[in-house]
């Protein structure tokens, strides 16, 4: 897919003005105004996906009936705006995030939880997603620990699964695992090998490049499936509630690339 370093510039201009005019807005919707920031939040997050060419597709039901932990794979900073205009959630992010340029400040903003999986602060960090829950806020979680190219998905890790699964998990919580995946390009062609790092941001990649290239390309597909919710009280521990959300996250992203596949395939056969 070709970068055009004019479509660069225009989209990354219109996200900057978007970002500039709408971010001082929802920092200053308190009080009777606390109920905009959610259609502030979405508008927003759609019309970044428009800047980013995205066209978002979703399969699945989304569960609405209580506090929800939604663990999800992980492949780009493009799965925040594309998973928030689906799902009114906190994120559940590494501390690191919390320091970025912009997006740490917009993480904060919307009340991030951050978490140290190697700091003494852990225990505090899994209280504070118990209280969350328990209050009834929907989390999101992704569950790997990292980003991927997305064409696969790593192991989840279970360190924070115990939140919903352990003696202090609020009787009410329930698990719905997530599947994201960016298959095909605007053109209907597969987004696989070296053409998967095009959308999906990994590794010791810099943020700035891989941004600009994103934003001067065409554009992509995105597609959101929500598997059946779970009761954490069905599993036996942290360990196999997580095994069976990768379980499903893992078959989600696979069948969006088979179907990518065999999609492109049929289409060049005609």
């Amino acid at each position: 897919m070709p970068v055009s370093r004019l479509r660069s510039a225009v989209r990354l201009t219109g996200f900057i003005l978007l970002t500039a005019v709408l971010l001082p807005i929802y920092a200053l919707s308190l009080g009777p105004f606390l109920r905009t920031r959610r259609p502030i939040q979405v508008f927003w997050c759609r019309l970044v996906c428009v800047l980013c060419g995205l066209t978002v597709r979703v399969s699945g039901t989304r569960h609405d009936g209580g506090a929800t932990l939604f663990v999800s794979n992980h492949v780009s900073y493009l799965d925040i705006p594309v998973l928030s205009r689906l799902i009114e959630a906190t994120f559940v992010a590494k501390s690191e995030v919390a320091d970025w340029p912009l997006f740490g400040l917009i993480a904060r903003l919307t009340g991030t939880v951050f978490v140290d999986r190697l700091s003494s602060k852990a225990r505090g960090q899994r209280a504070e997603i118990r209280r969350r829950l328990a209050g009834g806020e929907n989390l999101l979680l992704f569950a790997e620990g990292t980003s991927t190219d997305g064409t696969a998905v790593a192991p989840f890790k279970s360190a924070l699964m115990d939140v919903a699964v352990d003696s202090a998990a609020p009787a009410n919580c329930v698990v719905q695992p997530v599947s994201v995946t960016y298959p095909r390009a605007r053109d209907g062609s597969p987004l696989t090998g070296a053409r998967a790092q095009h959308y999906a941001w990994y590794g010791d990649k810099t943020l700035a490049p891989h941004l600009w290239q994103m934003l001067g390309r065409p554009g992509a597909e995105a597609e959101v499936q929500f598997h059946p919710p779970v009761h954490p009280a069905s599993f036996a521990d942290r360990k196999s509630l997580a095994r069976h959300c990768y379980a499903a996250v893992a078959s989600g992203v696979a069948a969006a690339h088979a179907r990518a596949y065999s999609g492109w395939n049929k289409h060049a056969a005609e």
